[in-house]
């Protein structure tokens, strides 16, 4: 079976291996553009259907923005824009740090959709050396087992009748400490 010409074979060497066109026989297309292969078994492909896919046996170290002002604020060096679909970053053996100045998670959902979702099946630890504040028009907290809060608690805003906490020996067993009788209350409220 004849092998198609190549469009065009930039470099076939011992460290390299830079092609335009399939690499395949003529009776089956890769739906390759361009290929590029290195001696590490590095490779870089992009398709003929406009996507890219990129094998690297190391690390991809990249750094950028030398020469931006420090100054200047909301400049990125960096954008990662994905016009439609999803943005996945998956570390299956190992993890996923963000280190900044300070980090933002803003979602532009709307009706119902535009959530910030965290799911872990082990500890989920916030720790701060200043105030840690939380903010919603309705919180709701349940514990499988149990909920410990080591602190003074400043209690300001009204009960409303109807609530889980408007029962007169509710509030008594949240000022009693009874929090076994609280949590069971509130966690009325969250189903």
């Amino acid at each position: 079976m004849a092998s198609v010409a190549p469009d065009y074979t930039i470099a076939d060497n011992t460290h390299c291996f830079i092609h335009c066109g399939p690499i395949t026989t003529e009776t089956k297309d890769d739906g390759r553009d361009l290929t590029i292969m290195t001696s590490a078994s590095n490779h870089v492909v992009y398709g003929k259907n406009g996507n890219k896919v990129e094998h690297i046996q190391g690390t991809i170290r990249e750094t950028c923005g030398h020469e931006l002002d420090p100054e200047q604020k909301n400049y990125p060096a960096r954008t990662i824009c994905a016009k439609y679909g999803d943005i996945d970053l998956v570390a299956e053996n190992g993890d996923i740090r963000l280190y900044a100045k300070n980090i933002h998670f803003v979602t532009s959902g709307s009706s119902g959709d535009g959530n910030v979702l965290i799911n872990s099946n082990g500890q989920i630890t916030i720790a701060t050396g200043g105030e840690l504040r939380l903010a919603a028009g309705d919180m709701c907290i349940t514990a499988s087992k149990s909920v410990k809060i080591n602190s003074n608690i400043r209690i300001s805003g009204k009960i409303f009748k109807g609530s889980a906490v408007a029962s007169a020996s509710t509030l008594q067993a949240l000022l009693a400490g009874n929090w076994s009788q609280l949590l069971t209350n509130l966690s009325q409220t969250c189903k």
